[in-house]
């Protein structure tokens, strides 16, 4: 079960504009794989931030 602290979200607005920002950096000629890229990055971005938040207490 995934124990979330509200003030531990605010971790993942800035991993999941990083990952949007990585993602959408890749040079592409389209703008739907662009916004692909960048929605992927996003989703990408929040998922690491809940491992991460999720691992930190079981490694303390």
């Amino acid at each position: 079960m995934v124990n979330l602290i509200m003030h531990n979200l605010l971790f993942f607005v800035p991993m999941a504009i990083a990952g949007l920002v990585l993602c959408g950096e890749v040079p592409v000629a389209s703008k739907v794989v662009r916004g692909s890229l960048r929605a992927i990055g996003a989703v990408c971005g929040a998922l690491l931030a809940l491992i991460i938040l999720e691992s930190i207490p079981a490694l303390l």
